[in-house]
C-alpha cells in the first residue's frame, strides 16, 4: 500500500510550504511561524458563528472577528510587528511581550498630514546627498590631476604637502572625504522615518557643518588658493554649494517636521494620560 504524500500549502506571510496536518484548523509555518488556514476550515469568527473572521490569533489560530481580537505592536529583534490575539487568558499570556494598540493614541499620533512634505525633504536631501558624492569623486579626480598631471603639482618641492610619498595626503582625505559623504547619504535617507526624523534631520545638518569644514580645510592644506588656474576655486565652490543648499533645506525641513511630529505625540501621551 502506497504511503500517502502530505499535502502542503504556501504560507502567504513567507512563502515557505505548509504541510496541512490540520484540514479543519490552522497550521503553522515552521519558517516564520505564522497561522496559515487549513483547507476546508471554516471562515467564521470562532465565537460568533455566521460572522465573517477578520483575523487569526498568532498564538492559537482562531479565527476572530473585529470584534473578539486583540491588536497588540512590539518590538522583537529590533523590528516593529503587529500580531493578532483571541480574547483567551492564554493567548493573551503568551504574546504579553507586545503591548496592547491604543487606537485613540493611533489616532491623535496620525502623521499622515506630513507625508507631502516627507516626500519632498527626502527628494531634496537624498537629491543633495547624492551629488555631494559625486562632488567628492570629482575633487579626488581633479586633485590627483593636479598632483600629477599639473607643472604645478609636480613642482619640486611640491606644493601640496604629503607624509611619505607625493599624493599621500590627497588619497587619504580623498578617502576621508568620500567616507563622509557617504556617511551623509546613508543619513539622508532616514529623514523619512517618522520615529528618526527629528534626530537624523539633526544629525545630518551636523554632518553637512563637518562636511564643509573638511572642505575648506583640503582646499586651504592642498595649498589650492596658489593654484595658477583661476578656474579651479569657482568650480569647487558652485558644485558644493549646490549639493550643500539641498541638504541644508532637506535638513532643516526634516528637524522642523520632527519637532512638529514629536509635539504631536507628546500631546497625545498628555491627552490620554500616557506620561
Amino acid at each position: 500500500m502506497e504511503e500517502a504524500v502530505p499535502m502542503w500549502i504556501l504560507c502567504p506571510v513567507c512563502g515557505g510550504r505548509v504541510v496541512t496536518e490540520h484540514e479543519d484548523k490552522a497550521n503553522r509555518c515552521e519558517y516564520c511561524g505564522s497561522p496559515v488556514l487549513g483547507p476546508s476550515q471554516s471562515r467564521d469568527c470562532v465565537n460568533h458563528p455566521g460572522t465573517l473572521a477578520k483575523e487569526v490569533c498568532s498564538v492559537c489560530g482562531d479565527l476572530v472577528c473585529e470584534e473578539c481580537m486583540e491588536v497588540r505592536v512590539g518590538q522583537y529583534g529590533g523590528k516593529l510587528f503587529t500580531i493578532i490575539n483571541c480574547n483567551k487568558a492564554e493567548c493573551q499570556v503568551a504574546n504579553s511581550w507586545a503591548k496592547p494598540l491604543n487606537r485613540e493614541y493611533q489616532r491623535l499620533t496620525n502623521f499622515d498630514w506630513s507625508d507631502r512634505i516627507d516626500n519632498w525633504v527626502l527628494r531634496v536631501s537624498g537629491l543633495g546627498a547624492v551629488l555631494m558624492m559625486l562632488f567628492e569623486l570629482m575633487f579626488v579626480i581633479l586633485m590627483l590631476w593636479i598632483q600629477y598631471f599639473t607643472p604645478w603639482g609636480r613642482a619640486t618641492p611640491s606644493p601640496i604637502p604629503n607624509i611619505f610619498l607625493v599624493g599621500d595626503t590627497v588619497i587619504i582625505l580623498s578617502i576621508t572625504g568620500n567616507f563622509l559623504s557617504a556617511v551623509i547619504l546613508q543619513t539622508a535617507l532616514q529623514v523619512y522615518v517618522h520615529e528618526r526624523q527629528l534626530t537624523s534631520g539633526a544629525f545630518l545638518l551636523g554632518l553637512l557643518i563637518l562636511e564643509t569644514a573638511f572642505l575648506f580645510f583640503r582646499g586651504l592644506y592642498f595649498n589650492l588658493l596658489a593654484f595658477p588656474e583661476a578656474w579651479l576655486i569657482p568650480l569647487l565652490l558652485t558644485c558644493f554649494s549646490f549639493a550643500t543648499i539641498l541638504v541644508f533645506f532637506g535638513s532643516l525641513a526634516a528637524i522642523g517636521v520632527g519637532i512638529k511630529k514629536h509635539n504631536q505625540t507628546v500631546e497625545a501621551k498628555k491627552a490620554l494620560g500616557l506620561h
